[in-house]
């Protein structure tokens, strides 16, 4: 009798394993408690980080650059990168206000004109960032979320989900399958050399508690087409409440 009662609360709970695994609003809340719950991530739709790292610029090569970006959901953004490329020091501030994006340049402390692409490049970055903090994906009802299936991310089995949304470009994201942790994003943007479409990766290599105890990306690559563009190391990842409108504008 104890074995035939077994079987029949294995067959029983079975359909409910196979549907948390296949249901891709069950994969993102487990993502969610990961990456510090519901209550905490909901409470501080602000961040601010500084990195470290390497960028690899068209036709010149690799370049040690540090960089420091802000954001606040749902459509705040700022990011600040500096490095030296060819003898000179190249500092642009790329800033996005609800629909309106702004990149400023110096090279070797002039104003310099970077053209349009990198401007058209910079209004993926707002929509990449609201998916990363997960959140939204299951209160905001104007995304749909869908299962693409099991992967792997260099040696992680990885789970991945296909989030869409009108007038915007499907963006997937792909969770540890045993952590839950957020592995890689995927998505198009924009070439800024050529102003061309690319397939744009963002690899999660190694994460690491900050002061909260929050688990933040430690290292990360970005791939465009497959190839390496930028390492990046995280020195500080802070989440806020809010931050000043004044820390978006120009």
């Amino acid at each position: 009798m104890s074995r035939l009662w077994t079987i029949a609360v294995l067959v029983a709970f079975a359909p409910v394993a196979r549907a948390a695994d296949d249901d891709p609003k069950e994969i993102v809340a487990k993502a969610i408690k990961a990456h510090g719950g519901e209550e905490y991530l909901s409470k501080h739709p602000a961040v601010q980080a500084t990195e470290k790292g390497k960028i690899n610029i068209p036709g010149v090569g690799e370049a040690d650059m540090s960089q420091e970006s802000a954001y606040m959901l749902p459509d705040k953004f700022k990011h600040t990168i500096e490095f030296e490329a060819m003898n000179l020091k190249i500092r642009f501030v790329a800033i996005s206000n609800g629909d309106k994006v702004s990149v400023d340049a110096t090279v070797n402390g002039q104003a310099a004109d970077l053209g349009t692409n990198l401007k058209e490049a910079y209004k993926t970055v707002p929509v990449v960032i609201r998916i990363s903090h997960l959140t939204p994906l299951l209160k905001d009802k104007s995304y749909e979320l869908s299962l693409i299936g099991e992967d792997k991310v260099d040696d992680k089995k990885v789970i991945g989900v296909r989030v869409s949304k009108k007038n915007q470009k499907d963006v997937n994201v792909y969770f540890d399958k045993e952590t839950g942790l957020l592995t890689k994003m995927e998505y198009q943007t924009i070439d800024a050399s050529t102003g061309k479409d690319l397939n744009e990766e963002r690899i999660v290599k190694e994460y690491m508690k900050n002061k909260d105890g929050i688990m933040v990306p430690k290292k990360t690559v970005i791939k465009q087409d497959g190839k390496v563009f930028a390492e990046t190391e995280t020195v500080e990842m802070k989440f806020l409440e809010s931050l000043e409108d004044s820390e978006f504008k120009k």
